[in-house]
């Protein structure tokens, strides 16, 4: 009987102190605004969910079948049973976890590399360039293995019942070198559109959301950074150098 209570006893205790779903962002995001979706992508699988309120599904799921998930408010996930088969840990597992939630856009900010380069000039920030549909981003994760390069597509459908259009699909990128910079990547991924739905077509699992009028980003890279700064420096030169002339003739004609 002694046993049983101190059991019941440290099992409360550490439910308790388990990190509950509701706090794995902010939690994350203190640790480190730079790379929080690392954090979340760990923490979100073993989380304590304390209510029911909010848009999250975690749940196991058959190998054999295609997984539908449905987050309310018209936001779908399809994984095909054989992206479902790559996410297993071992060959003789029969299901695979299923983590799906909608996170609020304001916490994917473009972070700034941190090459020389692309500091020469004053780049406007991604987040003012483009707009995130409905100011959600729809994360997913099957699994403990990274999904990449599926031969069948993950679909992911967002809500589109304002009919906005000019909608692009695209993935949250995350820097892997040192002159990178976290943003928006199309890669992978193919738009489609319905009605009232976008559907978004992608050969991997990630942070998905749907860009709202991406032709109107101007992306700058580094060479042309480069470029535009010399030019600005050249411009400025000559500028100060034409005004010195015009200052002399002044003063020489007087």
């Amino acid at each position: 009987m002694k046993w049983n209570s101190l059991y019941l006893l440290t099992l409360c205790f550490s439910t308790t102190r388990a990190l509950s779903c509701e706090g794995v962002i902010s939690n994350c995001w203190n640790q480190d605004p730079t790379a929080w979706t690392r954090c979340y992508e760990d923490a979100i699988t073993t989380c304590v969910r304390r209510s029911r309120s909010g848009f999250f599904f975690r749940n196991e799921v058959n190998l054999s079948e295609q997984a539908e998930v449905n987050l309310g408010l018209g936001y779908r996930v399809q994984v095909p049973s054989s992206a479902l088969q790559r996410s297993r840990r071992v060959q003789s597992d029969y299901t695979v976890m299923i983590v799906a939630t909608l996170i609020n856009s304001s916490y994917f900010q473009p972070t700034s590399p941190r090459s020389k380069v692309r500091r020469l000039i004053n780049q406007q920030p991604l987040s003012m360039q483009q707009t995130v549909l409905g100011d959600r981003v729809l994360f997913v994760k099957a699994g403990s293995q990274p999904l990449s390069n599926l031969t069948e597509r993950v679909q992911l459908i967002f809500n589109n019942e304002k009919m906005v259009k000019n909608g692009r699909c695209v993935f949250w990128r995350e820097p892997h070198l040192m002159n990178e910079t976290a943003q928006w990547s199309t890669e992978g991924c193919i738009t489609d559109t319905s009605r009232e739905e976008y559907i978004c077509s992608c050969n991997h699992l990630s942070f998905f959301a749907v860009l709202v009028n991406p032709e109107l980003n101007s992306k700058v890279d580094e060479r042309n950074a480069a470029s535009l700064s010399y030019i600005t420096y050249i411009g400025s030169a000559l500028s100060a150098l034409f005004a010195f002339g015009s200052l002399f003739i002044y003063v020489v004609l007087q």
